[in-house]
């Protein structure tokens, strides 16, 4: 985060970006770690509660970097949001280095090069992918799906709201607050939901939820638009959010969690990036609301 205050042109943008995939490859170990410490009749309950206080800063923080923008200006207040960002960033990191401890326990391997180990995970990945259960296939399937959906969305939604629609960013980041909140409240609120649907017919009415959020961004013009469409996506994160990490945790193996969460990280990244840029494409050269109608078809699939 600390890279996006220093850059002074767009074509720098590329670093922080890059540092952000790279500083991701914890990812995977952590949501390991997870899966390993929560008992398995306790799983949804302790996704949802983690994932609740994990997303208890978005009901409030949004606003202060509208506040920063409303005062110093988008780009600057941009800046010092980010700052911001990157020193609870470093405090949070520091705290999971303290406290985290190793779940999982293998016998020493022999001394290799980086990119031999590089290669190494990426082969075993497959291999444990191609081992798997149904389930983790069909999942993977689905993730990488959403992978298209959300390339083809994420970059522009800010810029959308604020440059097209003509929203203040302080606006905005109201509506983000409003959906932040709504999301931790059905996260502690729908573990009994889920628990008597099931995580396979939860993670499918999330799934539901969100092309018809999408197609609602889409239409929306106001700030009482945007609001619904908030909305509608806390519903599908609430839902989605326990109820896949449980159905990971109870189809994949110990042994192969991390190579396999490897592989939930690495295919929606791959199909993401080409999406982006063909996204990109589509709303400077189109309707700026065209990247956002094509993502329906990837994510109502």
């Amino acid at each position: 985060m600390r890279s996006f205050i220093a850059i002074s042109s767009s074509e720098l943008i590329i670093i922080p970006l890059t540092m952000a995939s790279i500083s991701s490859i914890y990812t995977p170990a952590f949501n390991s770690l997870m899966m390993d410490s929560i008992e398995p009749y306790d799983r949804i309950r302790g996704f949802s509660v983690f994932n609740a206080i994990n997303t208890i800063p978005s009901a409030f923080v949004p606003t202060a970097a509208g506040l920063f923008m409303n005062h110093f200006g988008i780009l600057d207040g941009m800046k010092v949001a980010y700052l911001a960002s990157a020193t609870f960033g470093t405090l949070g990191v520091l705290i999971r280095t303290i406290e985290l401890g190793e779940t999982y326990f293998v016998r020493p391997k022999v001394q290799k090069s980086f990119l031999s180990y590089v290669k190494e995970s990426f082969v075993s990945g497959l291999k444990a992918t191609r081992s798997s259960d149904v389930v983790v296939k069909k999942l993977l399937l689905y993730i990488t799906l959403a992978g298209i959906g959300t390339g083809l969305t994420s970059p522009f939604v800010s810029i959308y709201v604020v440059d097209y629609l003509g929203i203040n960013p302080l606006s905005y980041s109201i509506v983000v607050d409003i959906a932040g909140l709504a999301t931790v409240a059905l996260l502690l609120g729908v573990v009994f939901l889920i628990q008597r649907l099931g995580a396979k017919n939860s993670n499918l009415m999330a799934s539901m939820a969100a092309p018809v959020a999408n197609v609602m961004f889409s239409q929306s013009k106001t700030m009482d638009e945007l609001l619904e469409w908030g909305v509608t996506g806390a519903v599908a994160t609430a839902l989605q959010t326990p109820s896949l990490a449980t159905m990971q945790a109870e189809t994949i193996p110990q042994s192969d969690r991390g190579k396999i969460l490897a592989m939930f990280s690495i295919l929606p990244a791959m199909v993401s990036f080409p999406s982006q840029i063909f996204g990109g494409y589509l709303y400077a050269n189109f309707l700026p609301v065209s990247p956002f109608l094509l993502s329906i078809v990837p994510f109502g699939v």
